[in-house]
């Protein structure tokens, strides 16, 4: 019965007792919205009641190294600046401040109990690094715990504790929740444990960049889809799970949103159908399985990726643009190109790329999608072989690249320098190629600087225009105004390929 039909069934309920009492004996009855606040408090109590002994507190500690290690940043005092406006200090606010180099630091956190055999489901961030974890159950019992498996990528990690007979909770389906609706926040928020907090769903779909914010090494790579509430969540809240109406976990708490450090109002929640995934992959393997097209993706709905998209004829409100594919990647195997439009996956239209990167990963290897595309004015549909994503990202190479300047030409409307890409510079730069044109300045000052381009940037493609030279970058250039835009194609120092709209306004 949803919360609607409970409401509803309760004004009913006391009309109809009243129309039942004699005139002399009737009592006057409650006010319709006190009733209903009486029902949502039972309901409320019966949640906490059927969660009360899968959650759990989650108590670490671990050795501080005298620098961060695996290229991650310090939580407190190396969060970049433009991060320090939406985030608290400490985005995550479960390590213990003032620890020194070589000491011990504790730090506390949340976690659900998803088997009846011990397996608990929990942030990544929570037990990372730890050298011991104590897991307090609701009857105070404490046990140790043991890593079965972490996924850095979504910040969540599964652990164990030895006996049998606990009670899990029941994840349900997140997909099924929308905004406005009722959820429950769980957890020992600055160590107060078995904490309930009630709210809202906020919005679905955020993407806050937290997870890459804490370790720069995996920027690209992350997967974020937060659910945002205005249910209360506080440091030590983190790994807890969120809650309906139904008792059912639809997210695990994640993040908030503060200057202050604590609750304003914003938190985040990883959703059960993306956790669920992670749960079973890494209690099957200790590891995440995921899906891989192999392409550099962008969704159209940012207006710089918009403009790209109506240079090839595309007017629609929604889809992803392909900028590049690896060669040997499963999409290029299937015959995707450069430029496509990826409009519906399997027959369902896409909102975002975090729905299609998400999809995908979840997606088993060797299972085939089928894809809905516009290239060149027309659509059709393709299905592609699912590969498996490798573990890390493609190498990098940012050495600038530079060259005499007799063979540079400068294309000082768009504000960058460039050369042909010799066999010694492609060495240089790491391609395999010579294709293009390479970007060796760039004015800071120019439509070029704006929009992220860089030294070492080779252009591949004047708007549909292959460039093998500086004649052919010179000759594509001239056919197009800087008022109606021209659309370049670009392979960046790292060896991804993207597309870039430059126009003057």
């Amino acid at each position: 019965m949803t919360m609607k039909h409970v409401l509803a069934l309760s004004c009913l309920l006391v009309i109809g007792s009243i129309g039942t009492l004699p005139s002399p004996l009737r009592a006057t009855p409650p006010a319709p919205a006190v009733a209903s606040v009486v029902e949502l408090s039972k309901v409320f109590r019966s949640v906490h009641a059927t969660m009360k002994e899968s959650v759990v507190n989650i108590r670490t500690s671990r050795t501080i190294a005298a620098a961060p290690a695996h290229g991650k940043l310090s939580p407190r005092n190396q969060i970049p600046e433009e991060l320090r406006r939406m985030l608290p200090v400490d985005p995550f606010g479960e390590a213990e401040p003032d620890a020194t180099p070589g000491g011990k630091a504790e730090g506390t956190g949340s976690g659900v109990l998803i088997s009846a055999d011990g397996y608990i489901l929990t942030n990544n961030h929570v037990i990372d690094d730890a050298t011991d974890i104590v897991v307090r159950l609701s009857d105070n019992r404490e046990l140790t715990a043991k890593v079965i498996g972490r996924d850095p990528k979504t910040d969540l990690a599964v652990i164990k504790i030895e006996g049998k007979d606990f009670s899990p909770a029941k994840l349900g389906d997140s997909d099924k929740m929308d905004v406005g609706d009722w959820v429950l926040a769980f957890g020992s928020p600055f160590g107060f444990e078995q904490t309930m907090t009630q709210g809202i769903i906020s919005a679905k779909g955020r993407q806050v960049n937290i997870i890459a914010s804490n370790n720069p090494a995996l920027a690209g790579l992350t997967y974020e889809n937060f659910i945002q509430t205005d249910a209360a969540i506080n440091p030590g809240n983190s790994g807890g799970p969120l809650v309906n109406l139904q008792g059912e976990v639809v997210g695990m708490n994640t993040a908030i949103a503060s200057r202050s450090g604590a609750y304003n109002g914003i938190g985040f929640s990883i959703p059960s159908n993306d956790a669920r995934f992670i749960m079973d992959s890494l209690i099957k393997n200790g590891k995440v399985i995921r899906g891989y097209l192999g392409i550099n993706i962008a969704d159209i709905r940012d207006n710089q990726i918009r403009k790209i998209a109506e240079s090839f004829g595309y007017t629609g409100g929604h889809g992803i643009l392909v900028q590049g594919l690896a060669e040997t990647s499963p999409g290029a195997k299937a015959g995707l190109q450069r430029g496509d439009i990826i409009v519906s996956l399997n027959g369902k239209t896409l909102e975002s790329v975090n729905q299609f990167r998400g999809s995908i990963a979840r997606t088993a290897p060797k299972d085939t999608v089928t894809l809905g595309l516009f290239r060149n004015g027309k659509t059709l549909e393709l299905k592609v072989a699912v590969g498996t994503q490798p573990d890390s990202s493609l190498a990098t190479n940012t050495t600038p690249a530079t060259e005499t300047k007799d063979a540079s030409v400068s294309a000082g409307t768009i504000g960058i320098t460039v050369t042909e890409v010799t066999p010694a510079l492609a060495r240089r730069l790491g391609i395999n190629s010579t294709a293009g044109v390479v970007i060796t300045k760039v004015d800071p000052d120019g439509l070029a600087a704006e929009l992220g381009l860089t030294a070492g940037d080779v252009i591949l493609n004047i708007h549909g225009k292959d460039i093998q030279s500086l004649e052919d970058f010179n000759t594509a250039l001239g056919k197009r105004t800087l008022a109606e835009g021209v659309r370049l194609s670009i392979r960046s120092a790292n060896g991804t390929e993207r597309f870039v709209f430059v126009q003057k306004k």
